[in-house]
């Protein structure tokens, strides 16, 4: 599956997507057929992890189980030059879910019914055992620690090095210090990888679920393709309760928000720490997607039935490090609220884990 250089394309028809680390394509053949066409930005990449992670995506289509081909699109070619790099099916009827989600198009049973049937794809099918090497919680410390050093480094964040900080009417630790608190004090990183592996897909949130754009059929809802697997550090493994925390992470409205704007921040540019916050702005026209209807409720009750009861202090880890690794790769006022999300979630799991 593998060639040493992409294969040759006669145009690019639309650009999906132009990413922190790579650009997402519709493209024609010199034959006249279409495909999906995903390849790095190469140095150009917003972040540190944008070339192994295409490599990671491409051997995880190629290895899927038979009984897991109809839930992700068709590997077609991968290659290393002139950057990494993969081809795979266009399903040309098809929109993310996010857009479903925008253009308020399900009523509250058909988002239910979308729900039910990703929780028993993933958590049911995708989740099988994995043997791959527990790097997680490596993952997440690492992730953490880079975050720490970008603050430090920040002229506009440098007031979150303080060594005591209010947020959202919330007393933290800065990230650094409580950085070294989750690894002495606390035994989550070690829990994370005690707990049995499974294979994850790692970047489940709606924009990388497909459905038809339209149809009349009851089973509309089911009908879904899963897309870019593989999180943004390069994580397709490890504990199940990764993949609901990205889920819920977009789902209920925070992740859009933060990536278009639609958050408030205050205190960050100022030298007295000691009011800071972050909040959605649910006012707006965009955001209404989130709140008429609910696109996470069914998803977590699939995961209790499958996995048992959510662990909170864990789950406040991994929302600390999804902030944190966002922080690495993005500006501006949505880097301010990653940062703070980062620390305040970080906060509660040392807190919760006590």
């Amino acid at each position: 599956m593998v060639t040493s250089t992409r294969p040759n394309l006669a145009t690019i028809d639309i650009l999906l997507r132009d990413g922190y680390w790579d650009r997402t394509e519709i493209i024609s053949m010199l034959d006249g057929t279409q495909r999906v066409r995903k390849q790095s930005k190469g140095h150009q990449s917003a972040g540190p992890w944008g070339m192994d992670n295409l490599r990671a995506e491409a051997q995880y289509l190629q290895d899927l189980e038979p009984h897991l081909i109809d839930l992700f699109p068709r590997l077609i070619a991968s290659w290393e030059q002139p950057a990494p790099g993969y081809d795979m099916a266009y399903h040309k009827e098809c929109v993310d879910v996010g857009q479903i989600a925008r253009a308020k198009v399900f009523n509250q049973q058909q988002a239910d019914q979308f729900q039910t049937h990703l929780g028993k794809r993933v958590f049911g099918q995708l989740h099988t055992p994995s043997d791959a090497a527990c790097v997680l919680s490596s993952n997440v410390l690492d992730t953490l620690k880079q975050a720490a050093e970008t603050i430090a480094s920040s002229a506009e964040l440098v007031c979150l090095t303080q060594d005591s900080l209010n947020i959202n009417n919330h007393e933290c630790c800065p990230l650094s210090k409580n950085i070294s608190r989750l690894a002495c004090e606390t035994r989550l990183l070690q829990a994370i990888d005690d707990q049995p592996q499974v294979r994850l897909h790692g970047d489940l949130f709606l924009e990388n679920i497909l459905l038809p754009k339209f149809s009349s059929l009851k089973q509309w809802p089911t009908q879904m393709v899963l897309i870019d697997p593989v999180s943004v550090a390069g994580i397709s493994s490890g504990h199940p309760l990764f993949d609901l925390a990205k889920y819920e992470s977009y789902a209920t409205g925070e992740l859009p928000a933060m990536r278009r704007g639609h958050v408030r921040v205050t205190g960050v540019d100022s030298q007295n720490p000691s009011d800071l916050s972050f909040a959605i702005d649910w006012q707006n026209i965009e955001m209404k997607a989130y709140t008429q209807i609910n696109w996470h409720s069914c998803l977590r009750q699939s995961y209790v039935s499958h996995y048992g009861a959510v662990d909170e202090a864990m789950y406040a880890l991994l929302q600390a490090y999804f902030a944190a690794a966002m922080v690495l790769c993005t500006e501006g006022i949505e880097r301010q609220a990653r940062a703070l999300k980062a620390s305040v979630s970080l906060e509660r799991a040392i807190f919760l884990s006590q």
